[in-house]
């Protein structure tokens, strides 16, 4: 199926993706696929037209809809889940989410990242979340991968018989860059309860705060993030451990030390409180209803930078500045937890180069849809975070990124390494029309 604009079916599908820059978009039509035969068939469509081509599978990247491009909307039909023994197999429109709970009867999990509504899409560049320190990314479970290159062509591609195999390795890591993704197999992991605690300090904690996470037992995943409680006027720090139950000798003392702690404890990841800001009591207020008008939704300008371990006293100071500064109550900033297994994999085991990492930081600049001075505040707040980070990263997490912008080469040189070259010229042989979203600097 495909949708035109002035369709209802058109506007209906485009309000259902949850990014507000997104959704605002114009693209010049949506297909709807239903099967992995009909997806190569609007690539091909796309080739033919010379018309840039947008994934959609949760719909929370800028770059899953794009004006004048033809927008595959993997969410309407391929979301099917097939669980069979240690693996589970996904189609491309299928969110996070949705897995864990196909899961649970089964007994089984995979790690994911730290909310439940991306799509497969983002894990094929990483996925980063609350266990990733005791299980890897998501990506690292992958074992399989069903596609349509951007030149139309179908593949398959197993871990089993894909021993020393580049194109496995680039796939996993940069894939967006380079094919839509159809079905993605992973194996599975036996699915425990949870313990999560969280706490609010004043911002000044930081660095006391890094310096004792860094210290934990990989078992422990200590994320952090900072920004202003919906019940507050000024930016905290909201700390959040997680662990699986019985492993609670492990805890240090200084958990228990200084505010009140929120306990939960929980059956999966899917029933951990959100990733958010709670009021001063430890209650997340409930989730505003969705913007039904697609063009009044919240916007963003995120970078997404890892930082090794043994900077705190560097990282906090400029974290805490960036918090000062920051333009409206919206803006924030989060320190997701990795290492541990994460550093497991050899690094040229993917494309994923983050794996010296300790930090995923997350800079996240948010305004209201027309408001032109915020937008251009926090655009320019974001980018001056990202700028200040810079000298410690060791990586670029590239699920958002910033193409015709002067910092673009910067991100993908940090993300990709010594390996960009050869991810260009394999860009060039999978996407030789450029549909896909650009490895390119601007000229």
């Amino acid at each position: 199926m495909e949708l035109h604009q002035g369709e209802t079916a058109y506007e209906t599908a485009l309000a259902a993706v949850f990014n507000g820059d997104a959704a605002a978009a114009h693209p010049a039509s949506i297909a709807q696929p239903r099967d992995e035969q009909e997806v190569a068939a609007f690539v091909r469509q796309a080739c033919a037209q010379k018309r840039p081509l947008r994934v959609r599978s949760g719909g929370h990247s800028r770059f899953c809809s794009g004006d004048g491009a033809l927008m595959l909307d993997l969410a309407a039909h391929l979301r099917g889940v097939t669980v069979s023994g240690d693996l589970v197999t996904v189609q491309g429109g299928c969110g996070v989410g949705a897995v864990l709970r196909a899961l649970e009867p089964h007994d089984r999990m995979v790690p994911v990242g730290t909310h439940a509504t991306p799509g497969f899409g983002l894990l094929t560049m990483g996925g980063i979340g609350h266990l990733s320190r005791s299980f890897g990314l998501t990506l690292d479970c992958v074992v399989a991968m069903r596609g349509v290159r951007a030149n139309g062509d179908r593949f398959e591609i197993r871990a089993e018989e894909a021993d020393g195999s580049e194109v496995w390795r680039l796939l996993r890591g940069a894939a967006p860059f380079l094919a839509v993704i159809t079905e993605t197999t992973l194996r599975t992991y036996p699915r425990r309860p949870l313990h999560g605690i969280r706490q609010l300090n004043a911002l000044p904690f930081l660095v006391d705060a890094l310096n004792c996470a860094e210290s934990l037992p990989r078992q422990i995943a200590c994320s952090f993030v900072l920004g202003v409680p919906p019940d507050q006027e000024q930016a905290q720090l909201m700390r959040y451990v997680v662990l699986q139950e019985g492993d609670e000798s492990m805890l240090p003392a200084f958990l228990n030390e200084g505010q009140e702690c929120w306990h939960d404890h929980v059956a999966g990841q899917e029933w951990l409180p959100d990733f958010n800001l709670p009021d001063r009591n430890g209650v997340l207020p409930p989730e505003p209803p969705v913007e039904p008008d697609r063009f009044r939704r919240l916007r963003s300008w995120i970078y997404t930078v890892s930082v090794p371990s043994g900077l705190s006293h560097e990282l906090a100071p400029r974290l805490e500045d960036a918090m000062r500064k920051a333009p409206n109550r919206l803006c924030r900033i989060d320190l997701q937890h990795i290492g541990g297994a994460v550093a497991d994999r050899p690094m040229a085991s993917s494309l994923y180069r983050g794996r010296h990492a300790q930090w995923s930081i997350v800079i996240s600049g948010f305004w209201s849809a027309g408001d032109a001075l915020n937008q251009q505040a926090a655009c320019r707040w974001a980018d001056a975070v990202f700028d200040a980070l810079e000298s410690l990263a060791c990586h670029v997490y590239l699920v958002e990124r910033h193409p015709g912008t002067i910092r673009y080469q910067r991100e993908l040189e940090l993300a990709y390494g010594s390996d960009l070259p050869r991810l260009r010229q394999m860009k060039k042989q999978w996407d030789p029309d450029g549909l896909l979203p650009s490895l390119d600097p601007p000229s």
